[in-house]
């Protein structure tokens, strides 16, 4: 049952009555009830701290060429996986998912105690606070220009004022009481997808796109929110 104001009706199916739950995992993501994905989080963070472990007692020998393709291989893909669905938006999420990096990039013995913007600039490794910005741009210019099998108008609705200025595609961003609705993805993303430029928006290709955002938000590559 989804929502604080959900009825939590009974429900039937073949006769029996299906049993109450509070989390169920759907294509590896584990959904609850309150839609906070705090299970999901600690998953994905357990996952790919595992094998940096695995990383770290396999390989004597990590630079600053190995680390970040072992790394981009083999663990960030468990950090970010289904990461439009689940965030993470909790605080302290977002530190557990950076933290996994942070010790990743302590690997390289060279840069190990220099300041962890410093190692992730070394390496070229964004941030995850950008991954996942930059991840929600993907996705919503995958949207909106009819990329994805999905229809733009369930997500999203076109700013209808004339005076906007800016790009064509900008967005309306609905009013939202809770907490976890101002997270959701077809909310948290308005206000950065607005705030493109036409350039970038209006890119002819989605590799084109990500060179132009990529440029375009060069000065927080490697931000880390406090």
């Amino acid at each position: 049952h989804v929502g604080g104001h959900n009825p939590e009706h009974s429900y039937m199916m073949r006769g029996d009555q299906l049993e109450k739950s509070c989390l169920e995992k759907d294509l590896g993501i584990h959904v609850d009830s309150d839609l906070k994905f705090r299970r999901q989080a600690a998953c994905a963070v357990a996952k790919a701290s595992q094998i940096l472990s695995l990383i770290r007692r396999s390989f004597e020998l990590i630079d600053c060429v190995t680390l970040p393709l072992l790394y981009k291989t083999l663990v960030r893909p468990h950090l970010e996986y289904g990461c439009t669905i689940w965030g993470p938006f909790n605080r302290a999420d977002q530190k557990s998912v950076e933290r996994v990096q942070r010790r990743a990039t302590r690997l390289v013995p060279e840069i190990r105690f220099k300041p962890y913007p410093e190692r992730l600039r070394l390496l070229d490794l964004p941030s995850m606070h950008y991954r996942r910005r930059r991840g929600d741009m993907i996705k919503t210019y995958q949207i909106v220009h009819s990329e994805l099998d999905l229809c733009p108008e369930t997500f999203f609705t076109p700013a209808r004022d004339a005076r906007t200025r800016g790009h064509k595609w900008k967005l309306c961003k609905e009013q939202a009481q809770s907490r976890v609705r101002r997270h959701c993805f077809s909310v948290r993303v308005v206000n950065d997808w607005n705030a493109l430029p036409a350039d970038v928006v209006l890119a002819s290709s989605l590799n084109q796109f990500k060179s132009r955002l990529d440029a375009h938000w060069a000065d927080i590559h490697f931000y880390i929110p406090d």
